[in-house]
């Protein structure tokens, strides 16, 4: 019994472990530096013997206090989700805990305290990074606790027995730090062996559920600057997510069942729809704001596949991106999640949407013609003229009409004679046209427009066109559907991804908010067709080639996908595509194997029957594989026969202590002395377990003085064997079995 000094080192860094997990998935990594500094603090007193405990009744005013302080930002809505309050609550109890802490009562409350902490990290992430840190503390914690628990016991001990410290042996004490390090990390890794292999079969064989009644209220809330999108697209709302690296999906796609994408395929990934440009002077933040014209009733994806197109089935995963829309490449035919997410589509416009409100994370399968012409939902909008249901600045007009941006032909300016059209003409597609390529070559792309003085009174678009020349992707995408309008055409801006960022090692493409990007459907003889007149200059200037760095973030993202794959997503549907993919491939192999022994076996047959002229040479290698067989099953008898044989006589002269090599080697040296045992028992002389060997060689006095004195000498060397270290050599322990054949001589034969 003393005192455990690895204990106190782990169960500091066991806490602080536990604020890195929540501080990574809560995102907060002032309340980590908070915790980190005070337990820090607390290590030092303890290290310098300055701690002293804080009083009960004040550790309880102060924890009121804090109590009732959160749930006041609890109530205003100053915390976020509710799991993340629990979880600010746990790290301050933990604080207390350890500045009150005066005996073994507080440490296992300070145990159980971090496991809650954690426990409510992991119902707030699906982060790799976090179930990397999860697998680490749990190993920890389980070491720490076997820890605490011999702690408890010593302390209980030396309480109960009174024991002076000071006079335990030392060799004592050193044999059992010697020997106790190395037997709590055997324990700790047989009982971990033991929790991971049933988790990983109560993982694949009972998938999770959706939980939407357990931890469906507590789930994850992704702040402002994670939102990728807003049912209404303002002014700036893409030009301030492009700036943010941070990961929005992953996209695989499959063209007619082939894996399909590359470094060199972009991808437009449709998102939100707007059509009508509205200024609100109430707004003065956003006051010029594209809107969605309504496109009730909107029906559930049951569409069939087309026949004849080329079908795109994306497998898309979504992080929580706190917006009802959903993503997919244009031209959506089918919807399927497997799960509980349903959507519904618009009947006007194809926006693709569900009732969730974005907060959780997302996954589904979409397949999709991929056509960057999407036909017309009511072909009689073709021969409708176009509503104008708001008043379009008369610069636009004024700049769209002009012949080096409209175009000419030889019977005039092309937007002239547009407007004198009431229907769709294939003038639409050529004025579009001219419109992307003059708004791409003329304009300069830029998200940074701190220069850029703008009126109250006046449209941003109209400084754009007139003025300042140079914007983001919004201000492009927004000033050619005005053009287009202007001239009687039917157009509107589309927001979604455009990705080009695609990961060799999983073969997906990577979505990020800095992918988000705006461009424009206008309406022609074909349909729907897509536009992009954003400027190319400088919004492609980083280099492709790809750097170290480049690389390894490609290779963690793979990780990162694979995890939420396999892991976070893991369900009933992927338990059954497990189980049926290993039948199948069992199936394969065991065919392909049988297949390929016969064709191997078939000549070999050949080969032998023309140079050896050995007839049924395979039924001769048989015999010979089979008497091989059996010597070597023999052999291996006789070896578990001889283990256990020393096994045996270890127990019998007490080595069943030690480890298995130890007992092994031992019992090997001593086998005189179970042989001496064994010779005195055939005449009823037993060693009772109570007495040493050196005791029961002094018991037996009552024998010839010859057999005394072999027994004597025989046990000096059992010491020098077993404590001493020493070891026999062949011909020594041959001396001493004819020692112990000489006592059964002088004894005589047993009745």
């Amino acid at each position: 019994m003393y005192d455990i000094r690895q204990f106190r080192p782990l169960l500091y860094a066991l806490l602080m472990i536990g604020f890195t997990g929540y501080a990574v998935a809560a995102e907060s990594p002032g309340l980590w530096l908070l915790a980190v500094a005070a337990t820090s603090l607390n290590a030092y007193l303890v290290k310098k013997k300055l701690f002293k405990p804080l009083p009960r009744f004040v550790a309880n005013m102060i924890t009121l206090l804090f109590a009732g302080w959160l749930l006041l930002r609890v109530r205003s809505n100053g915390v976020g989700p509710t799991i993340f309050a629990i979880g600010e609550f746990l790290i301050f109890l933990q604080l207390v805990k350890l500045y009150e802490q005066r005996g073994n009562r507080d440490i296992a409350q300070l145990l159980v305290l971090s496991l809650l902490l954690m426990i409510a990290a992991a119902i707030s992430t699906a982060s790799l990074f976090f179930g990397v840190i999860f697998i680490g503390y749990l190993f920890l914690s389980l070491y720490c606790c076997l820890l605490f628990h011999l702690k408890a016991e010593s302390d209980y001990a030396r309480q109960v027995t009174g024991l002076d410290e000071s006079k335990i042996n030392p060799m004592t004490l050193r044999q059992d730090q010697r020997f106790l390090s190395r037997s709590m990390r055997r324990l700790t890794g047989i009982v971990s062996t033991f929790a991971i292999g049933t988790a990983i079969l109560v993982f694949l064989l009972f998938p999770r559920g959706s939980g939407a009644g357990l931890i469906g209220n507590m789930s994850f809330q992704p702040s402002q600057a994670m939102t990728g999108f807003s049912d209404q697209i303002a002014d700036q709302n893409i030009a301030r997510i492009q700036q943010n690296e941070a990961q929005a999906g992953w996209v695989t796609i499959k063209k007619n069942g082939e894996t399909w994408g590359g470094p060199g395929e972009v991808i437009y990934l449709r998102g939100n729809v707007a059509d009508t440009y509205v200024s609100d002077p109430n707004d003065m933040a956003d006051r010029w704001t594209w809107k969605r014209t309504a496109t009730e009733p909107r029906e559930l994806l049951t569409k069939p596949l087309e026949t004849g197109a080329d079908q795109y089935e994306q497998q898309i995963r979504l992080l929580p991106l706190g917006v009802k829309t959903l993503f997919a490449l244009p031209g959506v035919v089918s919807f399927n999640s497997g799960g509980d997410l349903k959507a519904t589509r618009g009947t006007d416009d194809d926006v693709l949407s569900t009732y969730e409100d974005g907060t959780n994370e997302r996954s589904y399968t979409v397949v999709s013609t991929n056509a960057e012409i999407i036909p017309a939902a009511d072909p009689r909008a073709l021969s409708l003229p176009q509503a104008t249901l708001f008043p379009i600045p008369p610069e636009i007009k004024e700049f769209a009409v002009r012949d080096d941006v409209a175009g000419t032909d030889g019977r005039g300016n092309l937007a002239q004679q547009r407007l004198a059209r009431r229907s769709v003409s294939e003038l639409d597609e050529t004025i579009a046209r001219n419109f992307e390529v003059y708004l791409r070559s003329n304009f300069k792309y830029s998200l940074d427009l701190s220069d850029v003085r703008q009126r109250d009174d006046r449209s941003p678009l109209v400084s754009f066109i007139t003025e300042v020349k140079k914007g983001h992707c919004e201000r492009f995408a927004g000033a050619m559907v005005l053009m287009c309008q202007s001239v009687g055409m039917k157009a509107r801006m589309v927001s979604g991804f455009k990705c080009d960022e695609f990961n060799t090692l999983g073969g997906y493409y990577v979505v990020r908010q800095s992918h988000a990007h705006a461009w424009v459907e206008v309406l022609t003889n074909a349909g729907w067709e897509r536009f992009d007149p954003t400027s190319s200059t400088e919004a492609n200037a980083a280099s492709r080639s790809l750097t170290l760095w480049q690389r390894m973030r490609a290779a963690m993202n793979f990780l990162e996908y694979k995890w939420g794959n396999a892991v976070v997503n893991y369900d009933a549907e992927s338990r059954s595509n497990i189980i049926q993919n290993t039948e199948s491939q069992l199936s394969s192999t065991a065919v392909n194997t049988a297949g390929w022994m016969q064709d191997l076996r078939d000549r070999i047959s050949a080969t032998i029957n023309d140079y050896l002229k050995i007839e049924n040479f395979f039924s001769v290698l048989t015999t010979m594989i089979a008497g091989v067989i059996l010597v070597l099953v023999l052999v291996v008898i006789v070896i578990v026969a001889l283990r256990l044989r020393l096994y045996r006589r270890a127990r019998r002269i007490g080595l069943n202590t030690l480890s298995n090599n130890d007992q092994r080697r031992l019992a090997k040296q001593l086998a005189f002395y179970d042989q001496m045992l064994q010779a005195l028992e055939r005449r009823d002389i037993t060693r009772p377990p109570h007495l040493t060997p050196r005791e029961f060689g002094a018991s037996v006095g009552f024998l010839p003085a010859e057999v005394f004195d072999i027994v004597q000498r025989l046990t000096r060397i059992f010491y020098r064997i077993r404590y001493g270290e020493a070891e026999l050599q062949p011909a020594q322990q041959k001396r001493l079995v004819r020692s112990v054949e000489r006592i059964e001589a002088v004894l005589g034969p047993t009745i």
